[in-house]
């Protein structure tokens, strides 16, 4: 798989690394996909990727015609998302749930283009299986301009947090783009050294207090109701590991996807981070529990 520029990680952090990944570790919207034109400039690689990923999924969830999957996705196509079943018969399997549910639409709040990868950050609505709205990131790889890999996580909607955040509000453009390795560094520092090396001493050294802004749904703004979470999970005796697997970044915008031991069980977490003036400013999040491997309908892995 390629990955060099993808920076996967493979360590196993330390008790406590979880603590804070999951409450901290935490462009206008894409309601209808824009072509790649011209419009009288020349039309990047990375915005045609951008654009056919949005455009895929808004034909799935629009159109409601499963053939519109042989269109988007190669045929060597390898899904990790373990509720659907692996192939393009599984994607169109998947469409074909979308096109029976009437009222089936998407949101698409931001896209972020890393090389052959994209990453979406979308509302689903009206999907039987989600029972309800959903928030979802969805990564794709591309390869010779089809879609041939796709990582998945959902988690329900839930009302506004503390601080009257939701989990898709918030900035959308993508700028900085010459800062993308410099940001994507930063999250990573940000990883090793504050919660696996464990120095939350050193937190205000990566995020920005006065201006951070937390769209996790079970904690607020700021580095002190960020300690506030910590405590409280610590103090109904929190036991949870992390491993960081893969960092996805354009310009201001940094995921990490990290497979997390919880004690509801294995979990799937998106981290969306934010990075302004060479600081963590946002976040966004995704948890989604990985069923028992006896449920998987493919045997690919989620990460």
């Amino acid at each position: 798989m390629p990955g060099a520029f993808f920076s996967n990680c493979d360590f196993t952090a330390q008790k406590w690394f979880m603590l804070l990944a999951v409450i901290a570790g935490g462009m206008g919207t894409l309601s209808d996909v824009a072509p790649a034109q011209s419009q009288g400039r020349t039309v990047t690689t990375s915005e045609t990727l951008g654009a056919n990923a949005r455009e895929a999924m808004i034909d799935i969830f629009r159109k409601k015609d499963p053939t519109v999957v042989d269109r988007y996705f190669g045929e060597s196509f390898i899904q990790h998302d373990p509720s659907i079943a692996d192939g393009v018969a599984g994607m169109k399997s998947f469409a074909a749930e979308i096109a029976s549910s009437p009222t089936a639409d998407i949101t698409i709040y931001r896209t972020l283009v890393d090389r052959d990868f994209v990453l979406l950050h979308s509302k689903y609505q009206g999907v039987t299986r989600y029972a309800g709205p959903a928030i979802a990131f969805d990564l794709f790889r591309f390869k010779d301009g089809k879609i041939v890999e796709h990582w998945g996580g959902q988690e329900a909607e839930a009302p506004p947090n503390l601080s009257g955040r939701m989990q898709v509000d918030g900035p959308t453009a993508v700028v900085d783009r010459e800062k993308t390795e410099a940001n994507r560094t930063l999250v990573r520092t940000y990883r090793e050294t504050v919660m696996v090396a464990l120095r939350f001493d050193r937190i205000e050294e990566f995020i920005a207090d006065a201006h951070y802004a937390q769209h996790a749904s079970k904690i607020g703004d700021g580095i002190a109701r960020l300690r506030d979470r910590i405590a409280s999970v610590a103090k109904e005796g929190g036991q949870l590991y992390l491993t960081p697997r893969r960092f996805v970044a354009e310009g201001n915008f940094v995921l990490v996807l990290s497979e997390g031991d919880l004690p509801t069980g294995p979990t799937a977490l998106y981290d969306l981070f934010r990075v302004e003036n060479g600081k963590i400013v946002e976040h966004w999040d995704v948890l989604t529990p990985i069923p028992p491997r006896d449920q998987w309908k493919n045997s690919n892995g989620p990460f």
